[in-house]
């Protein structure tokens, strides 16, 4: 079951606080995305769960007080299950299917997740966290040897059905770092 959700969100931190919102209410294993939405007025970001289980119900119960579009997708089904307002609806719709074609999306969380902890080589973060690539940012060597300091943030992204996680040297160039850190500062943010 896929349920997609587009609640406006302006940034990948308001994105993530949705996903975790959701994610504690449902208590199940789930893969959790962020999707850009192109839209006429604005770019956003909706958000996906990707779950066995049936979420529906409770995550119908969370957001039925909020303005989201939400789009429920079951095995089987001809049609996806659409509410919310038509703008909402088409950002919910598009991040369900990014995320049933696994092609695109940035990847909050997913099983393995809880295995990326502190300084690991890099094959062993793959094997141990369900990543399936290490990529190097401008052409960067990585090999199974090569050390990773997880700073115990991970943001993979989907890329043809595979997690894909960029990497790129640390301040000392000894090993690499995620390339998404857990706190960014925003470009221009001193002018």
């Amino acid at each position: 079951m896929i349920i997609a959700i587009d609640a406006d969100s302006n940034d990948t931190a308001a994105a993530d606080h949705l996903l975790y919102e959701l994610i504690d209410a449902v208590d199940q294993p789930v893969v959790a995305l962020t999707h850009l939405v192109s839209s006429d007025d604005r770019p956003h970001i909706a958000v996906s769960l990707t779950s066995a289980a049936d979420l529906a119900d409770p995550i119908r119960e969370l957001v039925a007080e909020r303005n989201v579009g939400l789009a429920v997708t079951r095995a089987g089904a001809s049609e996806p299950e659409l509410a919310g307002p038509s703008r909402l609806v088409r950002g919910a719709y598009v991040a369900a299917v990014e995320a049933a074609l696994g092609t695109t999306g940035r990847v909050v969380a997913w099983p393995g997740q809880e295995q990326a902890h502190g300084v690991l080589p890099a094959g062993e973060l793959c094997a141990r966290c369900g990543i399936d690539q290490l990529e190097g940012i401008g052409g960067v060597p990585v090999e199974d040897d090569t050390l990773v300091d997880t700073l115990d943030f991970l943001r993979p992204v989907r890329r043809d059905g595979r997690l894909v996680l960029q990497v790129r040297p640390a301040a000392d160039n000894l090993l690499l770092i995620p390339f998404e850190l857990q706190h960014q500062q925003n470009c221009c943010a001193d002018h």
